[in-house]
């Protein structure tokens, strides 16, 4: 077991589950560093041809532990977050996401760089960059612009929260009673089938929906960290970890 992470062999199959479940599943750096080296072992292994990505407990992730970012928010995500993102995407593998329980921020943007995802009706996806004077980040509003179009703009522009339920209606996952059952038997079919044809499918999709990728994301990391800067941003954080409501002030 890594540190925030737990992996289980299954062949050609691995499991990954945020294992961080009394947190429920907050990436610190010491979970994207073991999620970084998982992925990347895995994506270098030659026996290995699906990942699946779960939580522990009761939420898949509620994305960024506050207490552990850097004072340089453009760095975190360039070293840690959209590292993982583009591990996932760019990889020749398939991924598939479980998703039960609460996913937050880049606990969506996570699931949402799988290839295939999978919630119930019942789990909650919320945006709440806003709440501490940040916008949307770990390319969150490109894969759901992408996936969701105009459906997605509210959540990404003001923030808010949606159901399982909801999401499957906006085309960004598809709702199951047993999310890591379901993703277990697609991923059978996957790594014992015709491998190479869907590995280049899933590089001809990524060629139509995100070939443009790398860009917004050095974009985004730098708008990021000019709000990581403002006087809203150092509020919002003090705010949360006082557990009150922020003083913004637009500054």
């Amino acid at each position: 077991m890594s540190s925030g992470i737990q992996i289980e062999d299954h062949g050609k199959i691995l499991l990954i589950t945020l294992n961080r479940p009394e947190k429920l599943n907050a990436m610190n750096k010491e979970l994207r560093d073991s999620l970084i080296k998982t992925v990347r072992d895995f994506n270098r292994n030659s026996e290995k041809r699906v990942a699946i990505i779960a939580g522990a407990g009761r939420a898949f992730s509620v994305g960024a532990d506050l207490s552990s970012m850097s004072n340089d928010i453009s760095e975190d995500l360039r070293s840690s977050f959209h590292v993982i993102i583009k591990e996932i995407k760019f990889s020749p593998k398939i991924f598939i996401s479980a998703v039960k329980g609460i996913a937050a921020g880049a606990g969506i943007s996570l699931a949402l760089a799988t290839d295939l995802r999978f919630t119930t009706k019942d789990s909650r996806f919320v945006t709440a960059f806003h709440n501490i004077g940040l916008a949307p980040d770990s390319g969150l509003a490109i894969m759901m612009l992408r996936l969701a179009g105009v459906k997605a703009e509210k959540y990404l522009l003001i923030g808010g929260e949606f159901t399982g339920e909801e999401a499957e209606k906006m085309g960004l996952f598809q709702v199951v009673e047993d999310p890591l059952k379901e993703a277990f038997n697609i991923a059978e079919k996957i790594a014992s089938g015709q491998f190479k044809s869907y590995s280049a499918s899933k590089r001809l999709i990524n060629r139509a929906l995100y070939y443009d990728l790398e860009e917004f994301l050095d974009y985004e990391a730098a708008m990021q960290g000019a709000l990581g800067k403002t006087q809203d941003f150092a509020e919002g954080v003090k705010a949360f970890l006082e557990k009150r409501q922020p003083q913004f002030r637009g500054e």
